[in-house]
């Protein structure tokens, strides 16, 4: 890649930092400051969790800041960490993916088959189900790649076709799994159930893969601008199969590690997780036109909505609020997004 190319998108918000400096001037102070919270959502989600925390551990003194409340925060949020790193990824490249939880239930199905009718070791099984979720990211990178199908409209076609074949599949909709599979879901290490840890894990190996690697820079260049990136040599379509495949691979892992902590392979495992985890993607400083984010952004999203859903869940506020309150923080981030975009517009 030559030289040349142009630089992508700072990672740190939504817009191109210098053109974000350039504009301050021309605004009002209340602007000003709507606009640094536009930019810097991370440092502003740090600051939210800071205040939660506070606020919890003042109004739920005996339930909140618990070692036992923490473990369940940090588990809650291991499924959503995982497919947010995935979620980040493809967005930077200006892609989609509604299909997550068609393909986390469907590898969760296939794992958990796979340890129980056909008695294979339970590894085995684990890695069948990760492989699964992989070989569905394949089909999808197809779709958008070589037939040239948007990738909203594609996952949103291959989430109704996951599930109705994994209904047709499972029959009965539920597998009681067994035969020491529950290992990579149920072992705890210093008192944190195991998928916290394979969350973790992801999330410092991709934080350095996209933040220091060559191969991920294209990610920032194809989503900043994907016909200047053809012309510095990048293959685009290339990348975003690709990209596709690691979002199938991670939520494969998602599914065989839900089957594992439950012991038991659910159909309808992961219903409605794709608006949660995007919305904790584009809260942690994606934006929906691609070329700009950081796993770290992401991994803070996840966690300031696990933190809130068990603040409100202890505060015993109705749980249809918690849908209602998704809902408001996407329109939120999203608003923030478009409201930086058009300020710093040059």
């Amino acid at each position: 890649m030559s030289s040349d190319a142009p630089r992508p998108a700072a990672s740190t918000g939504s817009v191109p930092v210098p053109e974000a400096i350039r504009s301050r001037g021309r605004l009002g102070r209340a602007e000003r400051v709507l606009l640094w919270v536009a930019l810097d959502r991370p440092a502003l989600l740090i600051g939210l969790i800071g205040f939660i925390v506070v606020l919890m551990a003042f109004l739920r003194p005996a339930t909140f800041p618990t070692t036992g409340n923490a473990v369940v925060v940090l588990l809650d949020a291991a499924q959503t960490g995982i497919l947010a790193v995935g979620m980040m990824s493809l967005m930077i490249l200006g892609m989609f993916d509604l299909s997550i939880g068609g393909i986390l239930a469907f590898s969760g199905i296939i794992a958990g088959m796979a340890a129980k009718d056909l008695g294979l070791p339970p590894l085995l099984a684990f890695v069948i189900g990760c492989g699964w979720g992989a070989l569905l990211g394949v089909f999808n990178g197809v779709l958008v790649t070589r037939f040239q199908i948007n990738a909203l409209i594609a996952t949103l076609g291959t989430a109704s076709i996951f599930r109705g074949a994994l209904q047709l599949v499972s029959g009965a909709g539920v597998i009681n799994i067994g035969h020491g599979y529950e290992v990579f879901g149920q072992t705890q290490i210093l008192g944190i159930y195991s998928p916290f840890w394979f969350m973790a894990v992801i999330v410092v190996l991709f934080a350095f893969l996209v933040g220091r690697t060559r191969y991920y820079a294209q990610y920032y260049y194809i989503g900043g601008n994907a016909q200047a990136a053809r012309r510095f040599g990048i293959d685009v379509k290339r990348t975003i199969f690709f990209g596709f495949v690691i979002m199938g691979l991670l939520a494969g892992l998602a599914g065989a590690l839900l089957a594992s902590r439950l012991n038991t392979a659910v159909v309808l495992a992961g219903t409605g997780v794709e608006l949660k985890v995007i919305t904790a993607v584009v809260l942690g400083g994606a934006s929906l036109s691609g070329g700009v984010g950081r796993i770290s952004g992401a991994f803070l999203g996840v966690l300031f909505m696990a933190l809130t859903q068990n603040a409100m869940i202890i505060a015993g506020i109705n749980p249809f609020w918690q849908q209602i309150a998704i809902g408001i923080v996407l329109l939120v981030s999203v608003g923030l997004d478009q409201f930086a975009r058009a300020r710093t517009r040059v």
